[in-house]
């Protein structure tokens, strides 16, 4: 039997590093991809490593042009633009899909002819917020909607090749996800709405990080079980959060899930 070969992007720490770590234990050859492949955690020293930031295409051809044929592509590499909308500049809004959709849509279609060799497959890390509009994350938002909606049409395209497309949408685990958040850089005038809220908004966080937090242990079991599995579904949803998230779209009036969902918000603040 071939060895079976996974490149994993955003290996340096959190999920990927975990599905790096998990894939190597269980026999598949692991492609660590890294934004920085100079600050290699200990950990991925098992592993083949390569520099590969998503939003560079030269590093996008080049991984792909070593790579003859390719079992599963993991798509994890990522980080939220978070704050008021009115608060981002276009810059930020602009590497915010370059990280979370264009770069992976790159690499993916860079691998195709690798995947299409061994009849692989490509798992997208998304999030709950690929399915509904978070406030104070509305970019980070539009990318994982757009991540999800590309998914699908991919599944579907790739399915004659022998290549099946997943999507995984954890809920709220304590990663270095919110150390790297990036807020919004655009001014805004201290006595605004937008000022007020952003300030309720970081003590909301703060909170939230000072106390102790999911392990993000299920997500990584869940890809894991993905790549080794015969037949993936679209969508696995991982976390309680994310289920009942989908559960509020699915089983009520939008009207309700959307009151419901700012009512959560609005305590949150308080």
């Amino acid at each position: 039997m071939a060895e079976r070969i996974v490149l994993v992007t955003g290996c340096s720490s959190g999920i990927g590093l975990g599905v790096a770590q998990r894939l190597h234990s269980r026999g598949w050859h692991v492609i660590a991809g890294l934004r920085d492949a100079s600050r290699t955690p200990p950990a991925l020293e098992c592993a083949r490593r390569i520099a590969l930031d998503v939003t560079q295409p030269a590093q996008v051809a080049q991984a792909a042009a070593a790579i003859e044929r390719l079992d599963c592509l993991i798509n994890n590499a990522g980080y939220a633009l978070t704050g008021p909308f009115a608060s981002y500049t276009a810059e930020q809004m602009e590497r915010q899909l370059r990280v979370n959709l264009l770069g992976p849509a790159l690499l993916t279609q860079q691998l195709l002819p690798a995947l299409k060799r061994a009849g692989g497959r490509v798992i997208n890390v998304s999030s709950l917020a690929g399915e509904a509009g978070l406030p104070m994350m509305a970019m980070y938002c539009a990318a994982k909607h757009a991540l999800e909606g590309w998914s699908e049409s991919l599944r579907h395209e790739l399915a004659a090749a022998g290549v099946q497309v997943a999507l995984v949408e954890p809920g709220g685990f304590r990663t270095r996800f919110a150390e790297n958040m990036e807020w919004g850089a655009r001014p805004m005038a201290p006595e605004s709405g937008e000022a007020r809220q952003l300030g309720r908004y970081r003590a909301m966080q703060a909170r939230m990080l000072a106390r102790p937090g999911r392990i993000p242990n299920p997500v990584i079991d869940a890809i894991v079980r993905l790549a080794e599995m015969k037949r993936m579904p679209l969508r696995t949803r991982v976390g309680s959060d994310a289920r009942l998230l989908r559960g509020l779209k699915r089983w009520l009036p939008e009207r309700v899930s959307i009151g419901l969902i700012g009512a959560a918000f609005r305590r949150r603040l308080a």
